[in-house]
């Protein structure tokens, strides 16, 4: 999985900084927009993809909300709405993909959780989860999962640790 590490900042003091994976089509705003958490805050890692970025990057011209995508890990900018809304139909192509890099990045997590609090309870709760995502099968599903154990990964392992006094 080719990727960039990104660190963004807001521009100015009344701005922020964002970034949204563009993932098909949306009925209002033509183009759906996930927005992805910062991890840890400021940093986003990006994978092959179109994306829409707003901030900045010392030494980088500024990103206001700015379309930009992803091949071979190098950034392409500079893309217009119209050059999106032509491109539709390779960006809701890629949603397979998208959607098995998010359970390998699920699966990593979980692999993570488990190692950091390792006993029996702990690997047969995280085995389970994994069957759980194998059944999953709406992206947006696995997509919030993904976000909520990257914002909640050190919480888990914490309550874990806790619980079976590790």
């Amino acid at each position: 999985m080719s990727h960039i590490k990104l660190n963004l900042m807001p521009a100015n003091s009344e701005s922020k900084c964002w970034v949204a994976e563009i993932t098909g089509e949306d009925e209002v705003y033509k183009l759906k927009r996930d927005f992805i958490p910062a991890d840890p805050p400021g940093m986003w890692v990006l994978y092959d993809g179109w994306y829409q970025l707003n901030g900045s990057m010392p030494g980088v011209t500024e990103f206001v909300k700015e379309y930009i995508r992803i091949i071979d890990g190098k950034v392409f900018r500079h893309l217009t709405f119209r050059d999106m809304l032509a491109n539709l139909d390779v960006i809701k192509a890629g949603e397979g993909p998208r959607v098995e890099r998010m359970r390998k990045e699920i699966t990593a997590i979980l692999d993570e959780i488990k190692e950091a609090a390792y006993c029996e309870q702990v690997v047969e709760g995280i085995e389970k989860q994994k069957e759980d995502l194998d059944m999953a099968d709406e992206p947006d599903q696995i997509k919030s999962a993904l976000y909520m154990l990257r914002k909640r990964k050190q919480q888990y392992i914490n309550e874990y640790r806790k619980m079976f006094n590790l």
